[in-house]
């Protein structure tokens, strides 16, 4: 038997086991550091905002992160969000870092005030405007107040309809992109198929399984590349290997999205510290995940310079310059530049380079990510039904009767079928499931129902603290049986068709799409609504006519990860940050009745 009071002691005096041990000196050192810390976090606690009301709410999981770790978990996350709105109604709170709480909202009443009416005090939560500063600089997203103002009168009609029609051929020339490369890929993995024996089509129809978000990813990137910035990614061509630029931005969203849990240290960081001192710890904190997301916004940040600089040439140099570009200087980005240099030439309100150049990084994270997501969500309810997607096809067909040539803006937008089909899978599947407000000062907001809190008690007004931050539940609005009926969620087309129920009229919601928060409402709103609605139908219009989507034989199941946009992952690799859509892709139209005729 081992004889401990034979073993020396380490903290008295020097034995062959010191160097390995931990000296009296470091043992102080250790101490003082969790005292300062313990202290900095007691601190933080007592400054915490809190409810000023004894709201009901889940239990926090975590004495440090609050509810966090429930809130923006990746793969289990939405099923959280949906039993907790089911358990604790519209109305509730939330735990968050180091003792902050936050009011969850799906209230149709109180987040009229919070979205539309009282936006004087319900601004960007610090946190969204801090992010994207650090990630593009001041761009529509980052910037408040007059600022903001600005920023938006000018950048506003260059998404209204007039433009986005004048951008339908660019987005009907990607689709037919998109549809040549995917035809490509299938023959080539029919082929590889059938040489292995594995047969994947009952009619001879070359068919493969395709990994459908890839090419979701690549067609969002040229089309905001050439629709918005007038730059061309090259995405859609199956040799082109992905570079720096277009790896950075795919990664953005879900490197940046593990980190939020912890955004409240990096808020204090940019308000307290000088930039230099910003720039110094982003490049030696000793978090890889930090590291990453370092390096791909200085990627994304270069890239923008150098297309920035290049198109501004272009504009001084004349309009024949401009022409030669690609978009011809019809991108939004173009139309954008010369508005603000006739601006100022004039000397009327314009934007400075550093807020011009913000937007680059805004356009292309705001449709990149949203048009991948909304497009693989769109793919993937079609696959699973296909009585829905046959129907779709002939509505398809049907238009096409009376064109030779691309169906023109009007027909995009006004076909019956397509349309519920992509105002459906917008209320349910909303990219975005949830946005932040944060509280300038303090206020009382009106509620649509009565709230029970844990006294007993019951209000009718919601007061909130200045500084507190609400959680816009856009999933639990759009998904509110009371709103939409007992079949809320479920995916059913046919209810755009057959007319919503009263109680969607009666809920006013304040959104500035059909009745949801999808695109979200107020001076807030989605600036690009058109444009990706007819982007993500004239791509779906392609897909659909040339193609038939259905789930990949052993991989039917799918899980949805939330994230900045929800994206699909394959059950057991919900750890692998790159998603997965794979699909069986089977050809139903032959390349010679008119890939690119129609697309």
């Amino acid at each position: 038997m081992i004889d401990l009071a034979s073993l020396p002691n380490s903290l008295d005096s020097p034995s062959e086991f010191t160097a390995h041990s931990i000296t009296r000196s470091q043992l102080y050192l250790v101490g003082g550091t969790l005292l300062v810390v313990w202290g900095l976090y007691a601190a933080w606690r007592r400054h915490a905002i809190k409810c000023l009301v004894p709201l009901r709410g889940p239990p926090p999981s975590s004495f440090l992160l609050g509810n966090t770790p429930d809130l923006y978990n990746a793969p289990r996350g939405f099923a959280y969000h949906h039993a907790i709105s089911e358990t604790y109604g519209r109305a509730f709170k939330i735990h968050m870092f180091a003792g902050e709480e936050q009011v969850w909202l799906s209230d149709t009443r109180a987040l009229t005030h919070v979205l539309v009416r009282d936006t004087h005090v319900f601004d960007e939560t610090p946190a969204m405007t801090s992010e994207f500063h650090y990630c593009f600089g001041p761009g529509l997203i980052s910037v408040r107040g007059d600022i903001h103002k600005k920023q938006r009168k000018m950048i506003q009609p260059l998404f209204g309809a007039a433009h986005v029609r004048a951008l339908t051929p660019t987005f009907w020339s990607i689709a037919s992109q998109l549809a040549t490369v995917i035809r490509a890929r299938v023959n080539a993995g029919f082929a590889a198929d059938a040489a292995k024996g594995i047969k994947r089509s009952e009619n001879g129809q070359p068919a493969a399984v395709i990994d459908l978000w890839k090419w979701a990813s690549r067609a969002a990137l040229e089309g905001v590349g050439i629709g918005s910035l007038g730059y061309s990614f090259d995405a859609l061509n199956d040799e082109t290997e992905d570079n720096d630029f277009m790896i950075a931005v795919r990664e953005l969203p879900y490197t940046v999205y593990p980190l939020r849990k912890f955004m409240p240290i990096c808020i204090w960081c940019m308000r307290n510290l000088p930039l230099w001192l910003q720039h110094t710890l982003a490049k030696v904190v000793p978090v890889p995940r930090a590291q990453k997301v370092r390096r791909v916004v200085e990627t994304i940040q270069g890239n923008c310079e150098k297309l920035y600089a290049e198109k501004k040439a272009a504009l001084l140099a004349g309009d024949a310059e401009t022409a030669a570009q690609i978009g011809a200087g019809k991108d939004v980005m173009s139309v954008l530049m010369k508005a603000n240099m006739a601006a100022t030439a004039s000397e009327k309100e314009s934007l400075t380079d550093e807020e011009v150049l913000g937007q680059m990084g805004t356009f292309i994270s705001a449709g990149h990510d949203t048009m991948s997501s909304a497009l693989a969500r769109l793919l993937y309810c079609l696959a699973h039904d296909l009585p829905r997607q046959r129907q779709l096809r002939e509505e398809l067909a049907k238009a096409r009767v009376n064109t030779v040539d691309q169906l023109d803006f009007r027909a995009v937008t006004a076909l019956p079928f397509l349309d519920a089909v992509y105002r459906e899978t917008l209320r349910l599947y909303a990219p975005v499931p949830f946005q932040n407000r944060t509280a300038t000062e303090a206020i009382s907001i009106p509620l649509g129902a009565p709230v029970q809190l844990t006294n007993g008690d019951f209000v009718s007004e919601l007061p909130i603290a200045k500084g507190q931050t609400v959680l816009v539940s856009i999933e639990a609005v759009n998904r509110d049986p009371d709103i939409w009926g007992p079949d809320a969620d479920k995916w059913r087309p046919e209810r755009w068709i057959e007319g919503l129920p009263e109680s969607v009229d009666k809920a006013a919601v304040p959104g500035a799409f059909s009745h949801t928060l999808s695109f979200l409402g107020g001076s807030r709103s989605c600036i690009g609504m058109k444009y990706a609605e007819v982007e993500l139908k004239a791509v779906l219009i392609s897909l659909i006519e040339n193609f038939e989507f259905s789930p990949a034989p052993g991989q039917e199941n799918i899980v949805w990860r939330l994230s900045l946009m929800q994206n699909p992952a394959l059950p057991g690799r919900e750890h692998l940050e790159e998603p997965e859509l794979p699909l069986l892709v089977t050809v139903v139209k032959p390349v010679d009745a008119g890939v690119g005729r129609a697309v």
